[in-house]
């Protein structure tokens, strides 16, 4: 798996990725999906500290992507339905989340997840992240409509001071 930067040769890509009902749902991706303005927003975003990369096989077609505002430590992840249920999602959080604490020095992170989303909690789970006690918080989704999230944190292992 390689996550790269998103590209101008991606827009071809992006709807099959990201115009689907669900990504709107469960996701601030708009909808109706604009691949053009999309990019800008992912470029824009940049100037605000947040990173959203390709994930990709090979660093070649995109299958979805994983973002990361850098300044929270809030991860997040979306994989094209076409491309679900071959691990890429779990893979792709891992992947971040060991970037982020061997890197960038993170020792706690965060998922925002729609309450409900079973298939996005088992992708926190099996990348070893845990719902927290926190209170639910409302956001707007991708379809204008207002969704409750949960969150979920990944810490850091315990390290034995020998």
């Amino acid at each position: 798996m390689v996550l790269r930067e998103w590209a101008d040769s991606d827009i071809p890509f992006m709807p099959r990725l990201f115009d689907a009902e669900d990504m709107a749902a469960n996701t601030d991706i708009p909808s109706p999906f604009d691949a053009d303005a999309f990019l800008a927003r992912i470029r824009q975003r940049r100037t605000q500290r947040v990173v959203d990369l390709a994930v990709t096989r090979d660093g070649g077609e995109p299958l979805g992507l994983v973002a990361l505002h850098v300044a929270s430590g809030v991860l997040g992840y979306a994989i094209g339905p076409a491309h679900r249920g071959r691990g890429l999602a779990s893979r792709s959080l891992r992947l971040m989340t060991a970037f982020c604490h061997e890197k960038l020095g993170f020792s706690r992170l965060r998922l925002g997840i729609v309450q409900g989303n079973v298939p996005s909690q088992g992708v926190a789970e099996s990348a070893g992240y845990v719902r927290g006690d926190d209170a639910l918080v409302e956001r707007v989704n991708g379809l204008g409509q207002p969704k409750l999230l949960e969150t979920w944190y990944w810490t850091a292992p315990a390290t034995s001071g020998r």
